[in-house]
């Protein structure tokens, strides 16, 4: 099913790599903390001294573990920030039924760890691509619990930078390998029964990741750190239908004292749709554009990503003095 084909391969855009040159361990390297929603544990995994402004990473596909994004949670520990990273309700750590729309769950898990660790303090929100766009979902809901977002290659909220991305995917792969691309029935989306989908995560990983960046091989590499754990595909679903239903609009985040910053690569699949389309609907609080990467900066050019990460982040002492009268 050829909507059912987008959808999932939206999952890519959303996902972390590494920021160090090293591959990235496929599991979180930190101690694993809890604390409860609805009488069940969620578990999350900070860095960062105690005390310090905090932020909350947010990756997920939807539906995609965040191990992945520990490198940027460590650089953001490393300007000053307590950051809390986790895995979404229904996969990865977290992995548990979601009975209830997958956004209303996200954003009371969001809400939870907000209070856990950071108490009535509002919160600076970092999401990349589909973490992006839920950095607007939740600070909709709780407008005056956010001081800023940096939204990381993000999906524009009316998703049009997505319109033509299966395609983007397709050309990009056959371009790297020629003809050595599978048959329709190999990368066919759909899933007929409930034990396919195992096999279904892997096929997306190893068919659309690669895609998502400059040096096809690289991102070969880098995709074989994923396993089929890593990736739910009817969450992913869900995920983009609950969204499609009740969309952020550019009015409601006129309407926000909150800043709002990009970082994105100039050869990403979804540029320049996505900076064109804020752009022209809001006004930006800094606008960082990167060359020589697709959509994984962190793994492909990390220097620069974390130089544009410095000058997009506020510090603790310049946020001390935003506070001071």
């Amino acid at each position: 099913m050829r909507v059912f084909r987008k959808c999932l391969s939206c999952l890519f855009a959303v996902m972390v790599a590494s920021l160090a040159v090293t591959q990235a361990r496929a599991d979180y390297s930190t101690p694993a903390r809890t604390f409860d929603l609805d009488d069940r544990p969620v578990q999350y995994h900070l860095m960062g001294e105690s005390g310090a402004p905090v932020a909350i990473l947010l990756g997920g596909g939807p539906g995609f573990s965040s191990w992945n994004l520990e490198p940027v949670q460590r650089r953001l520990a490393e300007i000053g920030y307590r950051v809390v990273l986790m895995d979404m309700l229904g996969v990865g750590e977290n992995e548990r039924d979601v009975l209830e729309s997958p956004l209303a769950a996200w954003k009371r898990q969001v809400a939870g760890v907000h209070a856990e660790v950071a108490g009535d303090e509002p919160v600076l929100l970092v999401g990349h691509s589909w973490g992006a766009l839920m950095a607007l979902v939740y600070t909709r809901s709780r407008p005056d619990a956010v001081s800023r977002i940096v939204m990381l290659n993000p999906v524009d909220p009316e998703r049009r930078a997505l319109r033509d991305l299966t395609v983007e995917i397709d050309n990009r792969r056959e371009a790297a390998v020629g003809d050595d691309w599978p048959s329709e029935s190999d990368w066919d989306n759909s899933v007929a029964v409930a034990g396919d989908m195992a096999v279904h995560a892997r096929r997306q990983i190893e068919n659309a990741l690669p895609a998502y960046f400059l040096d096809y091989r690289q991102g070969q590499r880098y995709a074989r750190q994923f396993s089929e754990r890593d990736f739910e595909p009817g969450l992913n679903v869900r995920g983009w239908q609950a969204y499609r239903a009740d969309p952020v609009d550019y009015a409601t985040m006129r309407d926000w004292d909150v800043p709002i910053g990009f970082i994105g690569c100039r050869q990403d699949l979804l540029m320049p749709e996505n900076l064109d389309a804020l752009e022209a609907n809001v006004s930006l609080a800094g606008v960082e554009v990167l060359e020589g990467c697709v959509h994984f900066p962190w793994e492909e050019v990390p220097r620069a990503f974390g130089e544009a990460l410095m000058r997009l982040v506020p510090g603790p002492a310049e946020l001390t003095d935003a506070k001071a009268p």
